[in-house]
């Protein structure tokens, strides 16, 4: 008996230990950050502390693989050398705001068929929701609110890409924004870093083969959706949903303004030049 007992424990703790490493692999990217050779490390700042602070005040920090646990260092100089990773060469720029964005991909299991290829839409909403509710976004609990979504969607007669109007209203009417949302046509650089600065990230429908992003396959993708959550004084840092390491990408600002377009019914390099914000 004290033999069988004895098995059974162990089995008993060989399933905990099993079990324990399974939830800690589906959280993994909830608490290590993947940075790539394009992750911009830069300083991050929440939207209640930015709210109070005065717009000249310019926040840097040291280079750091932990954008969301760093604490903030306000200086008074026009100018701050920031070190930014960028393909392979490490620059010096003036980095100025970084909104701490929750990150999600738009394949939280790296998992690349449908409809996660056309998720990206999807997941830059939840991020923005994710932003302004605090809350953060594990990949099981990500993909399972991305689902939800296509869900409704589905019931609405919609499929695939989705125009800016479709995203509009997907903000305001799923997840509860209703009066604040905001399409700004032809927008102008100055305009996203105000808003940036007032603690308002960006949604950004874009023709995907502009953006230089070296981990896109097939050229990039014909119509993608991102958020820019900051900005140095050449780049966008952005969270890219089209890749899993998107969390605080950063892409030449030209490059951005450039592939803004809307989903146009298929013909993105005509679209319309529009961005989402929520006020």
């Amino acid at each position: 008996m004290m033999i069988i007992k004895y098995k059974f424990n162990l089995i008993c703790i060989g399933l905990i230990v099993f079990f324990s490493i399974g939830i800690l692999w589906q959280w993994r990217f909830v608490f290590v950050e993947r940075p790539t050779d394009l992750t911009a490390h830069i300083q991050v700042i929440s939207r209640d502390e930015i709210l109070g602070l005065n717009e000249e005040t310019i926040l840097v920090s040291e280079t750091s693989t932990d954008p969301v646990g760093s604490t903030e260092e306000e200086i008074d100089e026009e100018s701050a050398g920031v070190e930014v990773h960028a393909g392979l060469q490490n620059i010096s720029v003036m980095a100025e705001f970084n909104l701490g964005v929750p990150f999600t991909s738009q394949a939280p299991e790296r998992n690349w068929e449908q409809p996660w290829q056309d998720a990206c839409e999807e997941a830059a909403i939840l991020m923005l929701d994710a932003y302004y509710k605090g809350y953060g976004l594990s990949p099981l609990f990500a993909k399972e609110e991305i689902l939800k979504l296509i869900s409704w969607e589905k019931d609405l007669g919609w499929g695939g890409s989705i125009n800016i109007e479709k995203i509009k209203q997907i903000t305001e009417e799923y997840f509860g924004f209703e009066g604040r949302v905001k399409i700004i046509s032809d927008p102008t650089v100055e305009q996203i870093k105000d808003y940036i600065r007032s603690g308002s990230p960006v949604l950004v429908v874009a023709d995907g083969r502009i953006l230089p992003n070296p981990y896109y396959t097939d050229g990039g993708p014909v119509y993608h959706a991102f958020v820019i959550r900051g900005f140095t004084e050449t780049e966008f840092i952005t969270n890219d949903p089209g890749i899993n390491t998107g969390t605080n990408f950063i892409f030449p600002i030209g490059d951005v303004m450039n592939s803004v377009r809307d989903w146009n019914n298929g013909d993105v390099e005509n679209g319309r030049r529009a961005i989402l914000v929520i006020e």
